[in-house]
C-alpha cells in the first residue's frame, strides 16, 4: 500500500493540476473574503449606530464570520473537481489499466488514491482556510473578527468540507468515468443548480430544513450554520433583553435570513449537517468505486 501510495504522489505532483486549481482556490477566497468583510463590517456599523448602542464595540457585533464562511464555501468549487478528474481522467485516458494490472488487486489502488486524495482534500482545505482568513484580515482590520475559539471552529468546518467534497467528487467521476461528463455535472450543481434550488425551497417552504439534506445544502451548513449560531449567540450576549422578547416565530425568520446570508439556507447545526454531508460523500464514494472494481479496463 506504501508503494501504491507514492506513486499516486508521484502522479499529481508531476502533473500542473494540482496548483493549476489550488492558485485560483486560494485567489476566490482570499478576494471574496476580502470583499465581503468590508461589506459585512459596514452593516455591523450601520446595525450598531441605527440601535444607538455606545457600549456595543464592532468587535463585539461580528459579521466577519459570514464573509469567512461564504468565501470558503465558493472555494470548495476547486478541490471538487480536483477529485473528480482523479479517477475519470484516468479511465478515460486508459492509465488506470497499468494501475490495476501491477497491483496486488484493484482495491489496493482504489485505496491508496482515497488516501492519497484525502490528504489532498486536507491541503486544499488549510490553503484556502488561511486564504479566506487573511482576506477577512485585510478587509476589516483588527476589527469585527470573532473570537479565537470561533474563528478556528468555522475554519475547522471549512477543511472538513473540502475534504469530503474531494471525495465526493472523486466518487462521482469514478461513476461516470468521463472528465467532461463529470466537470459539468459537477460545476453545475454545485455552482448553479445546487444553491438556487435549495434558496428556493427554503423560502417557499417556511421553516423547512429540505434543502439541509441536500448535498450542497448540507455541505454549506457545515460553516454557514456555525457562522450563524455564533451571530446570534453575540446576538443574545449583547441584546439579551430584546432578544428574550421575541417570540419563536421571530427568531426562526432570523435564523433564515442569517443562514441565508452565510450561503446556508435551510441548514441543520453543525454536526447534523456534517453527518448528512458525510453520508452524500460515502453514497458517491463508495458506489463509485464498487463501479470500477467491476468495470472494464481493456
Amino acid at each position: 500500500m506504501g508503494r501504491l501510495v507514492k506513486a499516486e504522489f508521484r502522479k499529481i505532483l508531476t502533473t500542473k493540476l494540482w496548483w493549476a486549481l489550488l492558485i485560483p482556490a486560494v485567489g476566490l477566497a482570499l478576494g471574496w473574503a476580502w470583499l465581503s468583510a468590508i461589506a459585512f463590517t459596514d452593516v455591523a456599523n450601520d446595525i450598531t449606530d441605527a440601535l444607538d448602542v455606545n457600549n456595543v464595540s464592532d468587535q463585539q457585533l461580528s459579521l466577519s464570520s459570514l464573509a469567512l464562511t461564504r468565501a470558503m464555501n465558493f472555494a470548495t468549487l476547486f478541490p471538487l473537481v480536483f477529485g473528480a478528474l482523479a479517477l475519470a481522467s484516468e479511465i478515460n485516458r486508459k492509465t488506470i489499466t497499468t494501475s490495476f494490472l501491477t497491483a496486488p488487486n484493484r482495491a489496493s489502488v482504489l485505496g491508496a488514491k482515497a488516501i492519497v486524495y484525502t490528504l489532498w482534500g486536507l491541503i486544499y482545505g488549510v490553503v484556502v482556510a488561511l486564504a479566506a482568513s487573511l482576506g477577512v484580515l485585510i478587509g476589516t482590520g483588527d476589527g469585527a473578527l470573532p473570537e479565537a475559539s470561533d474563528w478556528m471552529l468555522i475554519l475547522l468546518s471549512g477543511i472538513i468540507a473540502c475534504v469530503l467534497w474531494t471525495l465526493l467528487g472523486m466518487g462521482v467521476g469514478a461513476l461516470l468515468g468521463s472528465p467532461v461528463a463529470t466537470l459539468v455535472i459537477v460545476l453545475l450543481y454545485a455552482a448553479l443548480v445546487g444553491p438556487t434550488s435549495e434558496f428556493i425551497i427554503t423560502l417557499s417552504t417556511e421553516g423547512s430544513h429540505i434543502a439541509g439534506v441536500m448535498p450542497n445544502g448540507s455541505a454549506n451548513g457545515l460553516t454557514g450554520s456555525t457562522a450563524s449560531e455564533l451571530l446570534f449567540n453575540q446576538i443574545q450576549d449583547l441584546f439579551g433583553a430584546q432578544v428574550g422578547n421575541l417570540s419563536a416565530d421571530q427568531i426562526d425568520d432570523f435564523d433564515t435570513v442569517v443562514r441565508i446570508a452565510a450561503g446556508a439556507p435551510g441548514a441543520f447545526s453543525l454536526w447534523v449537517s456534517g453527518l448528512i454531508f458525510l453520508g452524500w460523500t460515502a453514497l458517491f464514494f463508495g458506489t463509485g468505486l464498487i463501479r470500477n472494481q467491476r468495470r472494464d479496463i481493456t
